[in-house]
């Protein structure tokens, strides 16, 4: 699953460190399996840390409650199949510090098709600490005469033995708890997987597959490989096993499952990318930064302050997992090749096609230190530069300098957004600085009652 967890919310008024305070660590993700001719079953997985979740106190002692709200509606018949809100409930201790991670799965039956997909999910107790997620995803059924395999499942670990039938995780015999966040690290080094292979028939009964494993570097080079035969089968073959990590270093990676027909060649592929922190091995800033791709980059010539602001300009786009890696590196070319990969990761999951997309992200940055800074404030760390850079240049842009008692204000309309979303500014200071006072976008700030708030009159 790309994991796409942007920064959607900026303000004037908080810095960096207090927005961090305000986004529910919520973690999701998702895998496909088979179910029949003309759908898949999609199972669900999320993780809550209530780390900073306001403490509830009830009859049955101390808890904490999210909720989490799931549309996913197909892209062409404009049709939900899933709109719904999901509690996500957990008892704590009064002087607990360190509390445990709520995880879970949901699973459902899913036509074939393209969806897209809203997670919208707040602390029930301080709706300011909320988190949303979005997805495009495509729904093709396994076809039933052919070989194939499912998504990759990461999980936190996999239990074999005194297993329960009754666990949410249990499947197959085995029960497979599931990393959303698809991360790793010094502490918990050991990636688990779980995957499903189906279909295996071939014209020769002797015949077997080959299962080839690999594991690969943000470089694209091989850094794990693991191969073993597969029998033909009549039923579905559950595949699950487990990756050490603790000797790679710090970096984005890539799984990768084929299965091989031996007679044609042909290969079915599955992947899932996950993420290692592990600061203890130092050699982790050193690892193919000679790559020839990086040298001949525009990132050789880069310096340390120009990585630092590079990225500075890029958070909107990151995910939480990626600003933890450039936080842990120390070295200039580790930070060239970061970026390096980091662009470059871009422009191969950009789901509009679009070529350039760093460049094309870049030039809006400079349009809103153009027209957009304030102060000492670069314009793209304002609410209007952080509204373009994370949707793009609105349809319509309408301006209101004089309006009759009100101070001057924009309405930024986005068509293709949730069916047509506005974003307005005003400028409250009479300074230039335009702040987001609503939006009816999802997630964003909300105030009914924002023109009061760009009276003249007191």
């Amino acid at each position: 699953m790309k994991k796409c967890l942007l920064v959607l919310s900026f303000l004037f008024t908080l810095t960096a460190i207090s927005y961090a305070q305000k986004t529910l660590s919520l973690e999701f993700d998702y895998a496909r399996f088979n179910y029949d001719s003309s759908s898949v079953f999609l199972e669900f997985y999320y993780d809550l840390n209530p780390k900073d979740m306001q403490m509830v106190s009830g009859d049955k002692g101390a808890s904490v409650e999210a909720i989490v709200h799931m549309e996913m509606k197909n892209i062409v018949s404009n049709q939900f199949f899933i709109n719904k809100d999901w509690k996500i409930q957990g008892p704590v201790a009064a002087d607990d510090s360190s509390r445990k991670s709520l995880t879970g799965a949901l699973g459902f039956n899913i036509p074939a098709g393209k969806y897209s997909l809203l997670v919208n999910a707040w602390d029930a107790g301080n709706t300011n600490l909320k988190k949303t997620i979005r997805e495009t995803l495509i729904v093709q059924p396994f076809k039933s005469k052919k070989f194939s395999v499912s998504d990759i499942e990461l999980s936190s670990n996999i239990k074999v033995d005194n297993t329960d039938p009754q666990s949410i995780f249990y499947k197959n015999t085995i029960e497979v708890i599931p990393n959303p966040a698809m991360l790793y690290s010094q502490r918990s080094p050991v990636l688990f997987y779980y995957s499903e292979l189906y279909n295996l028939n071939l014209p020769d009964p002797k015949a077997e597959f080959t299962l080839q494993k690999l594991l690969y570097n943000s470089l694209g080079n091989t850094v794990y490989k693991a191969t073993k035969k597969v029998k033909q089968s009549a039923s579905a073959i559950v595949e699950y096993g487990l990756i050490n990590l603790a000797k790679y270093p710090t970096d984005s990676y890539n799984l990768v499952f084929s299965l091989i027909d031996p007679i044609t060649n042909q290969a079915f592929i599955s992947s899932k990318r996950l993420y290692l922190y592990n600061p203890g091995v130092k050699d982790s800033v050193k690892v193919n930064v000679t790559n020839t791709s990086v040298l001949n980059s525009e990132f050789s010539a880069y310096s340390d302050e120009d990585c630092d602001n590079m990225f500075k300009e890029a958070k909107y786009i990151a995910s939480d997992k990626e600003i933890a890696m450039y936080k842990s590196i120390d070295s200039l070319s580790a930070k060239r090749l970061f970026l390096y990969t980091f662009w470059r990761n871009r422009e191969i999951d950009n789901p509009t096609g679009k070529v350039n997309f760093k460049e094309d992200y870049l030039t809006r940055v400079a349009f809103a230190n153009d027209n957009f800074s304030y102060g000492k404030m670069e314009g793209y760390r304002t609410d209007r530069g952080r509204v373009l850079l994370v949707y793009g240049e609105p349809d319509q842009k309408d301006y209101y300098p004089s309006e009759s008692n009100l101070k001057p204000y924009e309405d930024w309309f986005y068509n293709q957004i949730e069916g047509g979303v506005h974003f307005y500014f005003g400028d409250l200071t009479g300074y230039g600085n335009y702040m987001l006072l609503h939006s009816t976008k999802r997630g964003e700030v909300y105030d009914d009652n924002w023109k009061a708030r760009l009276s003249s009159i007191k």
